[in-house]
């Protein structure tokens, strides 16, 4: 029986490409040997299923319109397979007819490049190409210098095209077909991605709709990738972020192919006697359950292999740096602290990935300042003499997720030969790729660091594999799974069925940040302070703006705090999607003049040192650092309780914890609000508060001897005052 699942994609290179790289990490095949070339309306997909069926042979003139760099010979020669899963994307309303023949517009474009460069001209064209104007285009073509220098087959194909606009009946009239041709097809639309000012592409985002309507009418199946880019983040999500929004980024289209392999082969995999990954995965783990891991008598620790997904320029990543420095000064004689132990072996870091397109190796180059050696699971050597793996793994690998399968065979062998003492590994994703690998390479202790809150309450990043996995090394000897919150620590145990408590928890390490500012800040700041010379209170806030930090929200309070209060005046700082939105809502609100947008800055410590008071109003946190480095710099805070929020602060001391997350109360805002703005005094005591709260609790000498005592497994971190976990 064949044991991969053969799959052919109909569209642009967004699909494409990914599903042409897919045969190396997924056991699928490929089946686009008949494919002539990329395709973005739904007639120009249908016309390729014909091809493909041999029930369409294209007039050899159209082909640089059509297939240009294509041996059509050869394709011909060829038989096409039918697939078990056909993906097709539509993409665009246009569709461009040379008499039957459905062309390619970007092929149209670069074909007849120096026709199209006038774009007065080119406008002039389409307009006249509607196919009701055949006489009035022939006679301006005629006078057209640059049209009567094309050859005799090009003027042709000109004069007789035509464009029109899909309409929801042309759309479903080729989906219908294209379902009935083929057994098994998924359609998949365009990614509405939001331009610089914040709006959805008009144009994209109507034909998505009308996709995803004729779809539903149909009863077919239809993939929408927008919800996958929104969770992965737009930025990293297009490669072309600040121009078209057209194309993705190598690392979201695998993102992207992982999606559509779990949600579509990976059930065909299953009906033919194979595990899914998921269970594959558990199973695989399971075997690591009657494990003796051998545990050191040492006071000292040896080696830690600290592990993630990348190197960007997340909260994170910066924590896995900042400790790994740390612990790298312990492996030198010379710097221990007798207060603390010491380390005996290499701490290195490895991750999947440190593509400097997306900024995955943000922090790279503060680790080669430390001296701390930065491994890449892909560039480790596939060396399976150098180990055997237990015999009940071996069929297991067929199953398992693919990049699970890469880190068992590069990673390791890689582990067998450092020997860390712990593999230290951080976030749902790296927890995917290594564990399995730590586990077979014989590591004694794994530590699982949760960053945030579980994936059954982020569905859009949930995965099949996660709930089997974990629950599987919940039950390995050696495995210790811990927490950046008391808030995540419990609602990964409530997931997992776990016991609350066994699952430790180490907040972040935090500093004051620099406060100096460029002469920009500067400058932006004295413009701004005279403006607003009438105020005496700065309230600010520091996020990025998006959908889960709720800028909208943040500007809603603080226009009614600027009407109980006129003496206020905001500063945000940030950048994001939703920026240009915020502003035009400030507009809105009437109040744009007194808050000044700082843009992305280096200099958060310069604005933090500008505010009175900072407000955050997010949906989903882990445990905001944002709120740690404003009470650094005896800023008193408030915020919504999400994630871990609670725990960064303490409520009536050195800020004010709203009560509802998903609902906060505009009331309850404002009464804290104005308990910060009346009282000047009340405000100076909980900012000294508040630096003093930040100093004690998660200072690099506070959580340095808690990340010690986590790895080693010899005592559980020492935990905050409970007035401090649940205010």
């Amino acid at each position: 029986m064949r044991e991969k699942v053969r799959i052919t994609a109909i569209g642009s290179c967004r699909i494409s490409t990914p599903f042409k790289r897919a045969p190396n990490a997924y056991p699928v095949l490929n089946n686009s040997g008949r494919v002539y070339g990329y395709t973005h309306s739904s007639a120009e997909a249908l016309q390729q299923l014909r091809f493909l069926q041999g029930e369409f042979s294209p007039d050899p003139a159209l082909l640089p319109i059509l297939m240009p760099n294509t041996d059509m010979a050869q394709l011909e020669t060829q038989e096409h397979t039918p697939s078990d899963i056909y993906f097709v994307e539509l993409s665009s309303a246009k569709r461009l007819r040379v008499g039957a023949t459905h062309v390619q517009l970007n092929y149209v474009t670069q074909h007849y490049r120096d026709f199209f460069a006038d774009r007065a001209q080119a406008a002039h064209f389409w307009k006249l190409s509607d196919g009701a104007q055949q006489e009035q285009k022939r006679d301006w073509l005629s006078g057209l210098t640059g049209f009567q220098t094309l050859s005799k087959a090009d003027q042709s194909c000109l004069l007789s095209m035509t464009r029109e606009m899909a309409t929801l009946e042309t759309v479903s009239a080729d989906m219908r077909e294209i379902a009935a041709r083929v057994p098994n097809v998924v359609f998949i639309t365009h990614c509405n991605a939001l331009t610089a000012d914040g709006a959805h592409i008009a144009s994209r985002n109507a034909y998505i709709q009308l996709v995803e309507q004729a779809a539903q009418a149909l009863g077919l199946p239809v993939y929408n990738p927008t919800a996958a880019m929104l969770a992965f983040g737009q930025a990293d999500a297009m490669s072309d972020a600040e121009t078209s929004l057209s194309h993705y980024s190598d690392d979201f289209a695998d993102f992207l192919f992982d999606g559509l392999f779990e949600r579509y082969m990976s059930p065909r995999l299953m009906s033919s006697g194979r595990k899914s990954a998921s269970k594959a995965l558990g199973d695989a783990i399971s075997i690591f359950e009657t494990r003796n891991p051998v545990t050191s008598i040492s006071p000292h620790l040896g080696g830690v292999a600290m592990i993630t997904g990348s190197l960007g320029a997340g909260g994170a990543e910066r924590q896995l740096t900042r400790l790994a420095g740390e612990l790298t000064r312990l492996t030198d004689v010379s710097t221990q602290s007798r207060d603390l132990p010491g380390i005996t072996g290499q701490v290195e870091v490895i991750v999947s990935t440190l593509s400097s397109e997306r900024g995955r190796d943000f922090f790279l180059p503060k680790l080669q300042e430390d001296g701390v050696p930065v491994s890449v699971i892909s560039d480790l050597p596939a060396d399976s003499g150098a180990m055997t793996l237990p015999s009940p793994l071996q069929p297991l690998l067929r199953d398992l997720p693919p990049q699970t399968v890469e880190a068992v065979q590069r990673l390791t062998p890689h582990l067998l030969r450092t020997r860390p003492e712990v593999a230290y590994i951080w976030q749902d994703g790296a927890v995917l790729t290594s564990a399995l690998a730590a586990l077979a390479a014989d590591v004694p202790r794994l530590v699982i660091s949760l960053r945030g809150m579980p994936p059954n309450l982020r569905p859009e990043m949930m995965k099949d594999e996660y709930f089997d996995m974990y629950l599987a090394l919940s039950k390995v000897p050696g495995v210790q799974f811990s927490a950046n919150t008391y808030a995540a620590a419990d609602s990964y145990a409530d997931w997992l069925g776990m016991p609350r408590g066994s699952i430790l928890t180490v907040h972040n390490a935090a500093d004051a940040l620099p406060t100096e500012g460029t002469d920009t800040d500067i400058t932006m700041w004295e413009e701004f302070t005279a403006r607003t010379a009438d105020a005496d209170f700065t309230f600010g806030g520091v996020f990025r703006f998006d959908q889960n930090k709720r800028a909208k929200l943040w500007l809603e309070f603080a226009a009614a705090a600027y009407a109980a209060y006129p003496r206020s005046r905001f500063v945000l700082v940030g950048d994001g999607a939703e920026l240009t939105d915020a502003k035009a809502l400030a507009a809105e609100f009437g109040f744009s003049d007194r808050c000044l947008f700082t843009g992305r800055t280096p200099s958060v410590g310069y604005w933090l040192n500008r505010m009175d008071a900072l407000g955050l109003t997010s949906r989903l946190e882990g445990l905001p650092n944002v709120l740690i480095e404003a009470q650094f710099a005896g800023v008193p805070v408030i915020s919504t309780p999400a994630g871990g929020a609670g725990e960064a602060f303490v409520h009536g001391q050195t800020g004010y914890l709203m009560s509802d997350t998903e609902n906060p109360k505009l009331p309850e805002f404002l009464r804290f609000y104005l308990n910060l703005a009346y009282d000047a005094k009340q405000r100076r005591n909980m900012g000294i508060a508040a630096r003093k709260f930040a100093r004690q609790s998660f200072s690099i000498d506070r959580i340095m001897p808690q990340t010690l005592d986590l790895l080693s497994g010899r005592a559980e971190p020492t935990r905050l005052e409970p007035k401090v976990l649940r205010a």
